[in-house]
């Protein structure tokens, strides 16, 4: 039974490491910065790349949601400053980003 135990935890393990992160996303060219501060999916028939797209632009709306609140400012205020800091690292690094006519450039 120990066998056992120790062999399922080490398969949940491999499987773990196994699981999408957002910097591997970008390099296999799954998601990309989109203007708006969010990750826009790019590779749209990856379910594994939509369910971390919609896993971190949940987390971001949090994030830019309490800045807009101590900073008393629009959260549409706060989403256009990180979309822009975002796409400009992501032309840097070489990733996929929106460009301002809505087209996806790398």
């Amino acid at each position: 039974m120990h066998k056992l135990t120790v062999l399922l935890a080490a398969l949940l393990v491999s499987f773990s490491s196994w699981a999408l992160d957002l910097d591997s996303a970008k390099q296999m060219g799954l998601v990309g910065e989109q203007t708006n501060g969010y990750l826009g999916l790019i590779a749209s028939s990856h379910n594994e790349a939509a369910a971390l797209v919609s896993d971190i632009n949940q987390q971001r709306k949090q994030r830019y949601q309490d800045i807009a609140s101590r900073q008393n400012t629009p959260l549409a205020n706060i989403e256009k400053l990180a979309g822009d800091k975002l796409v400009q690292k992501a032309a840097a690094e070489g990733h996929y980003y929106q460009t301002a006519s809505g087209s996806w450039a790398r």
